[in-house]
């Protein structure tokens, strides 16, 4: 019990330094993958005729999930032909069910019917390419522990952040962390499955490290990173861009996803 308990403390560790290692990586946002993903996004929500307005507003954080997404799905071992469609199908998915679940009660009730009917669509269709409810759910999971991570550094700096979506009123903290989150999951094979309990040891570690070094230790690591800079950054958590679709909110029943017998 020792030999395991010390060899998480080290897998916790290395995962914190190669974290905010990765933070001080160059963010290119005009990358061939980027555009090739973006390319792909606009064919998937033509084809299936999704009016997902959402994917507009939060275009550039959708963006940084596919990387993610692809990740923690080829690092398991599941029989599914990943194609960069599929990749897409299922970040687009999972990012509006969460908005879904995350806002309520303010949405006007035809948007809503609207983006529901969108996500049963695309569950519909995920589920013809072999990827089910189940791996949807996984994934949206996965999405809380990283908003985890980003509530953690955020709240230090005042960033109010209730729900996985709310961090996206902060993008330029906010996409520098997601491409740091996607260099972790490459390095260290991480999955749908050990995403959530590995994120737990970094988060403890991060909150050591700030309690040692204060915020400004982390903000000087992101210095030089596109899209961020530390006025901006400070900017954005004084008047979030997330009160321009405040009224966006959207009260959902929780059903959406159904368990597959």
């Amino acid at each position: 019990m020792k030999v395991q308990r010390f060899n998480e403390h080290s897998l916790s560790t290395s995962i914190l330094d190669d974290f905010i290692d990765s933070l001080r990586m160059p963010v290119n946002e005009a990358s061939g993958e980027d555009s090739n993903y973006k390319q792909i996004e606009k064919k998937v929500i033509k084809d299936l005729k999704l009016n997902l307005s959402i994917v507009g507003t939060f275009g550039a954080g959708i963006s940084a999930m596919y990387p993610i997404v692809e990740g923690l799905i080829k690092n398991m071992e599941i029989n599914i032909d990943l194609t960069p469609e599929k990749v897409v199908l299922l970040t687009i998915a999972a990012f509006t069910i969460t908005y879904l679940e995350e806002k309520k009660s303010k949405m006007d009730p035809n948007k809503e019917a609207s983006l529901t009917k969108d996500c049963k669509s695309m569950l519909e269709e995920l589920k013809m390419s072999g990827i089910g409810n189940g791996i949807v759910k996984k994934v949206i999971e996965g999405f809380k522990s990283i908003k985890n991570i980003f509530s953690l550094i955020g709240k230090h700096m005042g960033a109010i952040v209730g729900g996985f979506v709310d961090m996206f009123a902060y993008a330029s903290l906010a996409i520098p962390l997601l491409h740091a989150v996607a260099a972790i999951i490459g390095k260290y094979d991480l999955t749908l499955d050990s995403l959530p309990g590995n994120f737990l040891g970094l988060a403890s570690g991060i909150g050591t490290l700030i309690a040692k070094h204060g915020i400004t230790d982390i903000l000087n690591r992101l210095k030089g990173k596109l899209p961020f800079n530390k006025k901006k950054v400070i900017d954005e958590i004084d008047t979030p861009i997330i009160q321009k679709f405040g009224d966006a909110d959207i009260e959902q029943d929780g059903n959406l996803i159904k368990e597959e017998q």
